[in-house]
């Protein structure tokens, strides 16, 4: 197999599991990975998200609106932050947290961070997802020292409340996406990588795929649903490894890694997960 410019020749007939495009095409060429990352980045960026023009209204300090925000969303992101294995106290107080940053009272409104690429709700979530791991770090850090201290556990040593590390910016949910999906793929074969690539980043049928492997469109089909299920069963041990305490289930991955670019640029996911879980 050649280059990524290789002229791939290809038929009208499609696999069953895919519909055909609008317009047949007699062949395609493969474009360069740096082109395919940048156009589905551009695609995910949406100035027409119906939420914007709500945000806008709440930033310019429209009383309404902010009453509002909280009455909309305040019960949905408790029930999440408890599912996910906060405490009803911790959940309150990581609400009372957020919405005091949405509205700017300790500095720049973190509402500026929103662009629109996922509905508000699941920003939302993502935000006070990322908040709650970083909690839960921070005072399992802040136990393990006081234990180092006094050789036992001292949850009501109020001394070491001083001593509380600070929250960190908001790459921790970042991090541990990224770095549970790099450990899933790193798993596969690079021959199961490129059919992967292949099918959810350049959009080659299943057909097509059988050709260039010389395979029955079946057993292509077998391949990629056996690889996409121990992807994600990989990544969601690894998530529960890394944070015992936190309940995530396969949507719920796929709902913050849509919208944790918007957390921390620094830390992008470089993974088309929608594909991947739609397929």
């Amino acid at each position: 197999m050649r280059s990524d410019s290789t002229l791939l020749k290809a038929d009208n007939t499609y696999s069953g599991r895919r519909s055909p495009p609008a317009q047949a095409r007699d062949d395609f060429v493969l474009e360069p990975p740096d082109k395919v990352k940048d156009r589905a980045k551009d695609c995910g960026i949406s100035d027409r998200s119906p939420d914007l023009p709500f945000i806008k209204q709440v930033l310019d300090s429209d009383e309404s609106a902010t009453r509002a925000l909280r009455a909309r969303y305040s019960a949905q992101l408790k029930a999440t932050l408890c599912k996910r294995g906060a405490s009803s106290t911790e959940a309150e107080d990581l609400l009372a947290d957020l919405w005091a940053d949405c509205f700017g009272s300790s500095g720049e409104p973190l509402l500026l961070k929103y662009g629109g690429r996922c509905p508000l709700s699941s920003w939302l979530i993502t935000v006070v997802t990322n908040r709650l791991i970083d909690f839960k770090r921070r005072e399992a850090s802040r136990r393990e020292s006081l234990r180092d201290k006094s050789g036992k556990s001292q949850t009501n040593d109020f001394e070491g409340i001083g001593n509380f590390p600070a929250r960190q910016p908001d790459n921790a949910l970042v991090g541990l996406l990224r770095q549970a999906v790099m450990n899933a793929f790193a798993a596969e074969s690079p021959e199961m990588l490129l059919m992967l690539r292949l099918v959810h980043m350049y959009e080659v049928t299943q057909r097509e795929i059988g050709r260039i492997w010389n395979w029955h469109e079946s057993k292509v089909s077998r391949a990629l649903e056996s690889a996409r299920v121990r992807i994600r069963t990989a990544v969601l041990a690894e998530l529960h490894r890394t944070d015992p305490w936190l309940t995530l289930g396969w949507d719920d991955f796929v709902e913050l890694s849509r919208c944790a670019r918007e957390l921390a640029s620094v830390c992008e996911l470089e993974i088309n997960v929608q594909d991947s879980s739609s397929r």
